[in-house]
């Protein structure tokens, strides 16, 4: 989806609103498996993103746009479907992360290829 043709529909219907509550990017944390509290973690900061972008756009962040979320020692790691949704949407995550206590400048992005 383009970030152009995102801002011409219509408002969000039942069917989008019921996607966007159910997708997740893959997430993935270093040492999750001995604390599971990392993918918590990582949920919470993807839901404040969702959260903090509907704030601002009056709109949810469209499902897919956000393909993956690692955490390695406080560094969060966001791949993204597209260069131009990467560029308008990695400011939530830096904010989303900041509310975890973690500095937003520790917050990377990449496109997937």
């Amino acid at each position: 989806m383009k970030l152009e043709e995102w801002h011409l529909g219509e408002g969000d219907g039942i069917q989008e609103r019921q996607l966007a509550a159910e997708y997740l990017p893959v997430m993935e944390a270093h040492r999750q498996e001995d604390e599971p509290d990392r993918i918590e973690r990582l949920r919470r900061v993807y839901a404040m993103a969702q959260n903090l972008f509907l704030m601002v756009e009056g709109r949810r962040l469209p499902q897919r746009i956000v393909v993956a979320m690692h955490d390695h020692k406080g560094e969060l790691a966001v791949t993204f479907h597209d260069r131009e949704w990467q560029g308008f949407v990695i400011p939530f995550f830096r904010l989303a992360w900041r509310s975890e206590g973690e500095p937003p400048e520790k917050v990377v992005s990449s496109v997937i290829h």
